[in-house]
C-alpha cells in the first residue's frame, strides 16, 4: 500500500481513496487486537497507527538494505514495552518501568 500511496495522489483520486481506506482498515484491525489485550480505545488506536507506520517504514528499509534486521529492531522495541498496555499503579508493567 505504501508504494501506491506515494505514487497515486496525482494520478487517480478514486484509487488513492481506496488505498487510504486500506490503511484505515489495517490500523483498525491492529487497534482491535490491542483493545482485546486491555488497551484503552485511545491508546489502542494510537499504538496501532504507530505500529502500522513503523512496519510500513521498516518494509521500505528492509527492501533497500536487503535484510530483515530492521524488523528485528522493531520487535525488540515492542518487547521492551513500546506496545505495552497502560501501566496501572502497582501493576507489573508499572513496576518494571520504574526499575523494580
Amino acid at each position: 500500500m505504501q508504494n501506491l500511496a506515494n505514487e497515486l495522489p496525482a494520478l487517480d483520486a478514486d484509487l488513492t481513496k481506496r488505498v487510504a481506506r486500506g490503511f484505515v482498515d489495517s490500523t483498525e484491525i491492529v487497534a482491535e487486537h490491542f483493545r482485546g489485550c486491555g488497551f484503552t480505545s485511545a491508546r489502542a488506536s494510537s499504538t496501532a497507527a504507530a505500529l502500522v507506520a513503523a512496519v510500513e517504514g521498516a518494509r521500505t528499509i528492509a527492501r533497500l538494505e536487503r535484510t530483515a534486521a530492521i524488523f528485528e529492531a522493531l520487535a525488540d522495541v515492542s518487547v521492551q514495552g513500546w506496545a505495552a498496555p497502560e501501566a496501572r499503579p502497582g501493576s507489573e508493567v508499572s513496576s518494571r518501568r520504574r526499575g523494580r
